[in-house]
C-alpha cells in the first residue's frame, strides 16, 4: 500500500475516532502521532523489533513521564512491551499464554542476558462448562477470542495471587480473559500505581469492576496505534487510595 493510501485510511479513522470522542485532543494527536505511525507502518517495523508496548501513542508518551527505575511492573501478555519494560524498570513479571511466542521471546531475553524479568507460561486448559459462561464475567475466566473457544484462563489470571496486595507500580493487562485480569489486578497494585487496560473502548471490560467509586482515577487514550491501521483506546486507571 502506498503512502498516500495509507495516508487516507489514516484521515479515516481520525475522523472516525474525533466523531466517538470529541474534544481537542482527538483532533491534535492524530495530527501529532502522524509521523510516527507512518514510520511504524514501514516493512520490517513491529513492537518487538522497536522495543515499544503495542498500545495507542498518547498512552506510550504518558509513561514515559511515570516510568521510574525503581518500579515493579506485572503484565498479562508479553511482547514488545516486555522488552520495553526491562529497559526501564527494576523488575518484570510477565505471564504469557501461547507456548510457541513463550519461547520464541525467551529465546531473546537469553540470548541478550536478560536478567530483570520473570517470565511465564501458564496456557489455558479445557473448561467443560465453557458454553454456559460469560466472558465479561471475572469469575468466568474465559476469553471472547474464538481461538479460545472451550478453554479457561483461570490459572494464567491467577499468576499474579502469588504477590502480596499493593505490590505492583504497574499491571498491564493486555492478554486473555481480561475482565478476569482487571479483577485480580485491582488489590495488587500499590497507591499512586496504575492498572492499564488495552482495547479499553471494549466497554464489557469494566461491567463489573468498581472503578467508579473514589479510589480510581481513570484516564482514556484514544488514538493511533503504532503497525496497524485501526485506531484504538487505552486507558490507565490510577488507584488514588
Amino acid at each position: 500500500m502506498g503512502a498516500l493510501q495509507k495516508s487516507i485510511l489514516y484521515l479515516k479513522f481520525s475522523v472516525k475516532t474525533f466523531l466517538k470522542y470529541p474534544g481537542l485532543k482527538t483532533i491534535w494527536e492524530p495530527v501529532k502521532y502522524f509521523s510516527p505511525w507512518i514510520r511504524s507502518m514501514s516493512p520490517g517495523r513491529n513492537s518487538v523489533v522497536d522495543k515499544r508496548p503495542w498500545i495507542t501513542f498518547p498512552s506510550i508518551a504518558f509513561l514515559e513521564n511515570i516510568l521510574r527505575p525503581d518500579m515493579t511492573i506485572f503484565e498479562y501478555g508479553s511482547g514488545g512491551s516486555t522488552l520495553y519494560w526491562i529497559s526501564h524498570v527494576k523488575k518484570v513479571i510477565s505471564v504469557e499464554h501461547d507456548r510457541e511466542w513463550y519461547h520464541l521471546l525467551k529465546s531473546e531475553f537469553e540470548k541478550k542476558g536478560i536478567s530483570n524479568v520473570d517470565y511465564r507460561l501458564t496456557e489455558a486448559v479445557p473448561d467443560d462448562a465453557f458454553d454456559k459462561k460469560d466472558f465479561a464475567n471475572p469469575d468466568h475466566y474465559i476469553s471472547s477470542d474464538e481461538n479460545y473457544k472451550g478453554r479457561n484462563f483461570e490459572n494464567y489470571v491467577k499468576q499474579i495471587d502469588q504477590f502480596p496486595d499493593s505490590y505492583f507500580d504497574i499491571i498491564m493487562v493486555d492478554g486473555r480473559a481480561r475482565p478476569s485480569c482487571i479483577a485480580h489486578a485491582t488489590a495488587k497494585i500499590k497507591n499512586g500505581g496504575y492498572i492499564i487496560i488495552d482495547n479499553s473502548d471494549r466497554e464489557y471490560y469494566f461491567e463489573k469492576t468498581n472503578f467508579k467509586n473514589g479510589n480510581w482515577k481513570r484516564i482514556d487514550f484514544p488514538g493511533p496505534i503504532p503497525y496497524t491501521y485501526n485506531f484504538s483506546k487505552t486507558s490507565l486507571i490510577q488507584k488514588i487510595k
